[in-house]
């Protein structure tokens, strides 16, 4: 009886540091051809027993005002053959409402900013590919916007660098089309992972530093209600 004991523990301990080992997987990719958006996002976790679907293929420019909508859809593993779509608008309200938010969980949160430096660190990249073909009527237009693209995918890669842990060195084309029609596509693909593990040890980590600060619970629950009747009102 105890070896049997001791062999279902010693089981149990070892699936339990593999799942802490294993990796939250991301698979994100877009692209712009003209006027046509496709936008999808794959989280995988567990070896793979849970995974998360999300495919957004309009996007929608309105005006300044009601600003980009988004329409999407999403699926998991867990509910097979079930779709829930939704539409998501974000504008200047919308955007103000979010950095209102960020102000207040900087308020409620023992130093958010440097947790979050220190879980992005954990995040590895293992491929980021992005492409880009350009055309323009004028010969000079294109060359000029070539220059821009080149000079703006270097920013954000830079950026990115210092913030992520990037295991290969991404790959960066911007052709440009001298003598075609007006053309603009734009193609990027990423994968991502982080360990289980550190997911959930980053997740308490956080619990801990809203707990310290002063109604900081508070405050969270106050954005995720605020969050949530958002979500229900824009499904009605």
């Amino acid at each position: 009886m105890w070896i049997w004991l001791g062999s279902s523990l010693f089981l149990l301990c070892l699936i339990i540091v593999l799942l802490l080992l294993s990796h939250i997987k991301l698979q994100f990719f877009a692209k712009r051809s003209n006027k046509n958006d496709m936008v999808t996002i794959d989280v995988t976790l567990l070896f793979g027993l849970i995974s998360l679907h999300y495919k957004i293929p309009e996007i929608e420019l309105k005006n300044l005002q009601e600003g980009l909508i988004f329409r999407g859809e999403n699926s998991n593993n867990l509910n097979e053959g079930q779709t829930a779509n939704h539409e998501q608008a974000i504008n200047k309200h919308k955007i103000e409402q979010w950095a209102d938010d960020f102000r207040t969980m900087l308020e409620a949160t023992l130093g958010l900013r440097g947790w979050m430096k220190a879980s992005l660190k954990h995040i590895k990249v293992t491929q980021l590919d992005w492409s880009t073909n350009i055309a323009l009527s004028n010969a000079a237009h294109t060359a000029t916007l070539t220059g821009f693209a080149w000079a703006l995918k270097s920013t954000l890669i830079g950026f990115l660098s210092y913030r992520i842990s990037l295991q290969q060195r991404p790959k960066l084309f911007v052709v440009p089309k001298f003598g075609s029609p007006p053309l603009f596509v734009s193609q990027l693909k990423c994968k991502a992972r982080i360990r289980l593990g550190y997911a959930l040890y980053a997740s308490f980590v956080l619990i801990f530093r809203v707990l310290r600060e002063n109604k900081g619970l508070r405050k969270w629950l106050k954005i995720l209600s605020k969050a949530k009747s958002a979500k229900s009102s824009e499904r009605e």
